[in-house]
């Protein structure tokens, strides 16, 4: 069977665990979904081409990075935090504008200047220039609209009251029908040309303006690493990322750069003989191909030249999705991480030309 093998190196790398907010983790391994995201992406692809992965390899060290992560909370808070302003507010990016910062953990005011830093004078004013006329239309909604439409409402009641007395075939039901009609339609339009008014002068500005929060994260960060991936596919997507594997520039996050040793393609065959992993390496293996409990595997724990159980951890890694909802409901298959996996001559397990073992999932 024939398949494509990639060869690569990273400086550094995070293949963030998804369950994981504050303290951002990362798998050892890229995930399969990681690895077939990248290579649609160099080949421009925007509907899934189906694809199994292998991946194994290692790195040198890892480290924890902290940083400054910056968030946008839904509610925008008038007493802590960051007040800024977003030129665009249907975008998250970092195109925003500092007004200015609350000096205490709560109790400080932008509106009043209370315990407050500005930054930037200008867009200051606009922002306690919304509030007042946010204030000024709350006002004008409690003391002018409300009482018109209730005004509008009683008399309503009145005319369905009076309606009652006639049939409804007279022409007094009829007359008091498009009166009552003629009232609906005008609480209808006080309501209406308000919230278009409420709209266009506070709703629609006020969404420029934001509460930013900065708090400190932990990235945990792989050093040196080295990874060899087997991909399976159909010969059409094969080629394609062949010819676009220049592409490929990056595995993980946007900054973790690869340097590409190779990527050729290989066949994969059932092997005559034990096999271990190459150069201290480590696998995602399915769980299910492994030998342990007495049932007899693709896989065997291996200790050196022995043939006894060792440790691995397991892994749910997630592969493909389904959209549901409007949500991604990922599908994870189980998988046994370790160095001390080999296959034995009486398996069904395979390697390469090269003698990689090879565990597609």
């Amino acid at each position: 069977m024939k398949i494509l093998r990639i060869k690569l190196k990273q400086a550094q790398a995070s293949y963030t665990r998804e369950e994981t907010v504050d303290n951002h983790t990362t798998y050892p391994l890229p995930p399969f979904s990681t690895i077939i995201g990248a290579l649609h992406n160099i080949c421009g692809y925007t509907s899934y081409h189906p694809m199994d992965i292998s991946v194994q390899g290692k790195y040198g060290s890892m480290q924890k990075e902290y940083y400054t992560n910056l968030g946008l909370l839904n509610n925008r808070e008038e007493d802590r935090n960051l007040l800024v302003y977003l030129k665009n507010p249907q975008l998250l990016s970092k195109g925003f504008i500092q007004i200015g910062e609350g000096l205490k953990s709560q109790g400080n005011s932008f509106i009043n200047r209370k315990t407050v830093r500005i930054d930037n004078e200008e867009y200051y004013t606009k922002y306690v220039d919304l509030m007042r006329r946010k204030k000024e239309l709350d006002e004008e909604n409690k003391d002018v609209i409300k009482p018109k439409i209730k005004e509008l409402k009683d008399k309503e009641k009145k005319l369905k009251s009076e309606q009652k007395k006639y049939d409804k075939n007279s022409e007094e039901y009829e007359k008091l029908k498009n009166e009552i009609n003629d009232i609906k339609n005008k609480c209808k339009f006080i309501d209406s040309d308000f919230k278009n008014k409420y709209k266009k002068e506070y709703d629609d500005l006020q969404k420029h303006f934001k509460t930013l929060v900065k708090k400190p994260s932990m990235q945990e960060v792989l050093y040196d690493i080295e990874l060899v991936i087997h991909v399976k596919t159909d010969d059409e997507t094969s080629n394609d990322i062949l010819e676009n594997i220049q592409n490929f520039v990056s595995l993980g996050r946007s900054e973790d750069f690869i340097e590409l040793i190779e990527a050729k393609e290989t066949e994969v065959f059932e092997a005559d003989d034990d096999v271990n992993l190459k150069d201290d390496y480590k696998i995602y293996a399915k769980l299910s191909e492994i030998s342990r409990d007495g049932n007899y595997g693709n896989f065997i724990f291996t200790d050196g030249n022995n043939k006894k159980e060792a440790k691995g951890t397991v892994y749910y890694i997630s592969k493909d999705y389904v959209i549901e909802d409007n949500r991604r409901i990922f599908n994870r298959i189980a998988c046994l991480y370790s160095s001390n996996l080999g296959i034995d001559e009486d398996s069904n397990g395979v390697v390469d030309n090269d003698g990689y073992i090879v565990s597609f999932n």
